[in-house]
């Protein structure tokens, strides 16, 4: 059963709703790495980068409504 949404202001409701479904997303495309199936090294690398890419579209929606975060540091 998903958690019930708590009260939030709209913004930052539906920033919190996309980060929680790109979540999810990146989720999905890394599973199959973890699982021992057999994947090419393609596919290995568009679903690492398919997570990458949700990933950073979550820090800029939650920079978007206040998370302070430190430029660049997402690169170390």
């Amino acid at each position: 059963m998903p958690n019930r949404p708590r009260e939030w202001g709209n913004v930052a409701r539906n920033s919190r709703d996309k980060s929680a479904e790109l979540a999810v997303k990146a989720i999905r495309a890394l599973h199959p790495l973890l699982d021992e199936k057999v994947l090419t090294e393609a596919e290995r690398v568009r679903r690492i980068g398919q997570a990458m890419m949700c990933v950073q579209q979550i820090a800029r929606i939650l920079e978007s409504v206040g998370a302070c975060t430190v430029p660049g540091e997402e690169m170390d």
